[in-house]
């Protein structure tokens, strides 16, 4: 479908997108270290008995490198989810967010670009809009097919049940004086 050139489109965007993914993965293990250097001293002093937080040192240390692959990885092996009425995108990433930190994050900052790059003062301002001529009128033909449309659509709406042949259509030539040229 795509051509010649797909394999390489394809190859060259999951290379932009394994960069993306160690830029964001390089900015996690930083965080991460001086998350583990600050909360060393925490468990220090946390007494020795206690149960919580034994398990959460248990479940540290057996959920580390549990798989050599990474997120990504993991994301891409999955199977395709099946297109459905019902399949909300916001809830999976919520729910699935434990098991992809790191696309999640990427996925949270990329959703949060704007798709609209229009100034908001213009987008809802009442001043003049600057257009010009040419771009402001329509082609004469195109004028003159929506004014036999515009006849044709009256004479059905109204119950005139004549055949479009005896219907008279508006011309360029009858209503020429109309036209901003």
């Amino acid at each position: 479908i795509y051509g010649e050139e797909a394999l390489h489109k394809i190859q060259e965007v999951q290379n932009h997108y394994f960069d993306l993914f160690q830029e964001y993965t390089s900015r996690v293990v930083a965080s991460h270290e001086s998350f583990q250097a600050s909360s060393s001293n925490e468990v220090a002093s946390v007494v020795e008995g206690d149960r919580p937080s034994s398990f959460d040192r248990f479940v540290a240390s057996s959920s580390a490198n549990v798989d050599p692959r990474s997120d990504l990885e993991l994301y891409l092996e999955e199977g395709v989810l099946p297109r459905t009425a019902s399949l909300d995108s916001l809830s999976w990433r919520k729910t699935n967010g434990l098991k992809f930190p790191t696309l999640q994050k990427i996925a949270r900052d990329l959703l949060a670009i704007p798709d609209s790059t229009v100034a908001s003062e213009s987008a809802f301002s009442t001043s003049g809009r600057l257009i010009i001529l040419h771009r402001s009128r329509l082609h004469p033909t195109t004028l003159e097919a929506l004014m036999c449309a515009r006849t044709w659509l009256w004479n059905e709406i109204n119950g005139s049940s004549s055949s479009i042949d005896r219907v008279s259509c508006p011309t360029m030539l009858d209503e020429e004086e109309d036209i901003i040229v």
